[in-house]
């Protein structure tokens, strides 16, 4: 998945505003980090940025966070 992908997928699945800028500085976090680690800063950013792709699913469950976003991925491919 691209970032125009992972960004329209945000769009699609998180409502709040808030939590979009969230991800987004997580997304730039982890850019910085994958960086400073000689990774894959692409790679780190898209994890960053889909991290809470489910939390508007998950937030009266929060056991099943994560599970649901990785569930959710793992269709698109």
């Amino acid at each position: 998945m691209n970032r125009e992908a992972a960004w329209a997928l945000v769009e699609e699945q998180i409502a709040n505003a808030n939590l979009r800028k969230h991800v987004l500085a997580v997304e730039a976090v982890m850019r910085k980090l994958a960086d400073h680690f000689g990774e894959d800063a692409e790679k780190w950013g898209l994890a960053g940025l889909l991290h809470d792709i489910d939390y508007d699913e998950t937030a009266k469950d929060p056991e099943r966070h994560s599970m649901i976003g990785a569930d959710l991925l793992a269709e698109l491919g």
